[in-house]
């Protein structure tokens, strides 16, 4: 999801017969058959219900546009219709959907269902309240606007590593198991003021790989030099995240090689000071673990995969700066 949009409507509502635009089914028996759960525990709900739903625009992708339904047993789900869909054949998106609705874990969005026909596919998500990291980090800059900390955005960090191990680990026979990892798609909820982090957009790559340039693996060395992709460029896809977090410079469509060149030559000059995110700047007692957050990032970003390191040596560096920010909090 990479825009948002605050005015509420209703869904389209120019389809089949009087059916929403977005399907593509005339008959009940066969709805039923179409939207299909992945488990028994979420309230279910038919077609119908969902095309009655209040709903208002999340975000238009590469993937399609996402939406927030409201449905009217009060039950809040996001919907994405999906796009670019002409070559796909039924069979493979069925296919790649039970395998991601199998996949548990609570830095993963979950997802509840899906509708499959010839002309339309949606697919229903967990609706994940307090938006997105990119929001979180970039939106309303100025006054009132409350932060992300230091230790926050660690931790963000944390649950964005943590679910790229349960995907690279459960589609290990994907090439890239996300491959559109960006701040856009990790969605973030608050319990008790700590923040927790969920993987969306994920999976995707194997049923549109001629559209591989527009996912944000397209930005890294080996797709634009056409070769081979790997579950590397997935972590080439983390350290452009990583320097985000860290210098609150968000990597555009055109610029983000230019945000790793910027961050190397500061790097290269010990200017590293200017390496910060201004909001994060005032917290001196981090500023040597955002050093090596940079460190790692610019080894995430290497231009040859072979020399990235995997997701659980990522993992294990950033759980040892979190826990010396708790060692030093206790001190």
């Amino acid at each position: 999801m990479v825009e948002s949009e605050e005015e509420k409507h209703r869904y389209p509502n120019e389809g089949v017969g009087k059916k929403a635009q977005w399907s593509g089914s005339t008959d009940d028996q066969e709805k039923a058959a179409d939207l299909e759960f992945f488990h028994n525990h979420k309230p279910v709900f038919d077609l119908d219900e969902l095309l009655q739903a209040s709903a208002k625009i999340l975000g238009k992708g590469t993937l399609g546009i996402t939406y927030k339904a409201t449905l009217e047993s009060g039950l809040v789900v996001a919907v994405k219709r999906v796009k670019e869909i002409d070559s796909l054949t039924e069979k493979e998106f069925v296919h790649q959907m039970h395998l991601l609705g199998k996949l548990r874990h609570e830095n993963l969005v979950e997802m509840i269902s899906f509708y499959c026909t010839k002309d339309e596919k949606l697919v229903i998500y967990e609706f994940v309240q307090d938006g997105s990291l990119f929001e979180l980090l970039h939106g309303s800059r100025g006054i009132g606007r409350i932060p992300l900390n230091w230790t926050t955005r660690l931790q963000i960090l944390k649950d964005v590593a943590k679910g790229l191990i349960v995907l690279h680990q459960s589609l290990s026979s994907q090439k890239v198991p996300h491959g559109n990892l960006k701040s856009s798609n990790v969605l973030v909820y608050f319990t008790n003021e700590t923040a927790h982090a969920k993987l969306s957009d994920y999976g995707y790559l194997p049923l549109l790989p001629s559209l591989k340039s527009t996912f944000a693996i397209g930005k890294c060395p080996e797709v634009i030099e056409g070769k081979k992709t790997t579950h590397k460029s997935d972590v080439y896809c983390f350290g452009v995240l990583l320097l985000e977090v860290l210098t609150g410079k968000p990597p555009g469509d055109d610029n983000h090689e230019d945000l790793t060149n910027w961050v190397r030559g500061v790097v290269d000059s010990d200017w590293s000071m200017d390496l910060f995110d201004l909001e994060i700047l005032g917290e001196k007692d981090g500023h040597d673990d955002m050093l090596k957050i940079a460190e790692l990032a610019l080894e995430c970003t290497e231009a040859l995969p072979e020399r990235r390191p995997n997701l659980t040596q990522i993992l294990t560096r950033l759980e040892e700066i979190q826990y010396r920010q708790v060692s030093i909090g206790v001190n």
